[in-house]
């Protein structure tokens, strides 16, 4: 698995573990919910600002979410 299709599975696994909606988490994010779905369906990579968002949004550090991300590539 590469690391862009963990960064998707784990996203919506986070989200989902939060009870967040995509609209929430985009809202939250300060995203649009096209961009959420995107990510989420690994049609679209993130921005270092994006996941910097993301992870602020979902009450993480970037450090947590890289390394979930990371801990499910090997």
């Amino acid at each position: 698995m590469t690391a862009r299709m963990t960064f998707s599975r784990v996203l919506k696994e986070i989200r989902q573990s939060k009870g967040y909606s995509q609209e929430h988490l985009a809202f939250e994010a300060g995203l649009s919910m096209r961009s959420i779905s995107l990510l989420e369906g690994n049609k679209q990579q993130p921005t270092i600002t994006t996941m910097e968002n993301l992870s602020k949004a979902l009450g993480i550090t970037m450090v947590e979410f890289i390394q979930a991300v990371e801990a499910g590539v090997h």
